[in-house]
């Protein structure tokens, strides 16, 4: 078991005094350990309907979709709230949905027996849906950096989005680690070659907009991009059409 408010405070932000107090007592939860590899999260399914989800407390966690040959994929990590069951429709039918921890990981199952603990304070239920509605935020994220033209602009941009959900604030910047996630999965990401998003990488090192610390993590030692300044790429119907020259 755990105690979930000290292993992510945040989720009792919106409490205080004594409420704070008897919530944390209260918000317990059984821990759950995963192994790295790939994981399936095999739990009843008549103990989903009222199970809230899966707390991730510590590791990282990367989401595989795969469409035939195409596939992309999503990570989720401390403070990420995932359900694994859930059936989302008929997008299931075409997709293959799969799961894969990339180190050691450790989860808070937030049970229908912690739902009942803490359905005194509706306030850690409201920071729960904070969480998802960032989770969702995240993915458009992703979908429109999918949209910038240039590689390194992708990467920059999942490198910023990488620092502002995992990475730590320095004297110098935000570092953000990328130890568990490998080249590959980076480009599926970002929706890139996995040499491009290698020389995207060494080409932002060599402008200073990344530095390389002597542990492997990275540093972003300047402000957020400008958005503005990213173009997207030219779709078909941006195209000038082709005038036939008469004869």
């Amino acid at each position: 078991m755990v105690r979930v408010l000290d292993e992510d405070p945040d989720l009792g932000r919106y409490l205080s005094g004594r409420a704070l107090a008897l919530a944390s007592s209260a918000a317990v939860a059984p821990l759950l350990r995963v192994e790295e590899g790939p994981t399936s999260f095999l739990i009843e399914e008549s103990a989903t309907h009222a199970h809230l989800g899966l707390l991730v407390l510590d590791g990282l966690i990367a989401r595989h979709v795969s469409f035939g040959q195409i596939g992309a994929n999503d990570f989720l990590g401390p403070g990420d709230l995932l359900r694994p069951w859930l059936n989302r429709g008929e997008s299931t039918e075409v997709a293959q949905v799969t799961w894969e921890a990339l180190g050691p990981c450790r989860l808070a199952a937030l049970d229908q027996d912690f739902a009942n603990r803490t359905r005194a304070w509706p306030e850690i239920a409201t920071a729960l849906l904070d969480r998802a509605a960032e989770r969702s935020d995240s993915q458009t994220l992703q979908a429109a950096l999918h949209q910038t033209r240039r590689v390194e602009d992708r990467v920059l941009l999942a490198l910023w989005h990488f620092a502002g959900r995992w990475g730590q604030v320095g004297a110098d910047g935000r570092i953000v680690s990328l130890r568990n996630i490998t080249g590959e999965l980076l480009a599926r990401f970002v929706g890139a070659r996995r040499q491009a998003v290698s020389t995207a990488i060494g080409q932002l090192a060599a402008s200073g907009a990344i530095r390389r610390l002597p542990d492997g993590s990275l540093l972003l030692p300047r402000e957020p991009p400008q958005l503005e300044s990213m173009a997207p790429g030219r779709r078909a119907t941006d195209r000038k059409p082709r005038l036939r020259e008469r004869g």
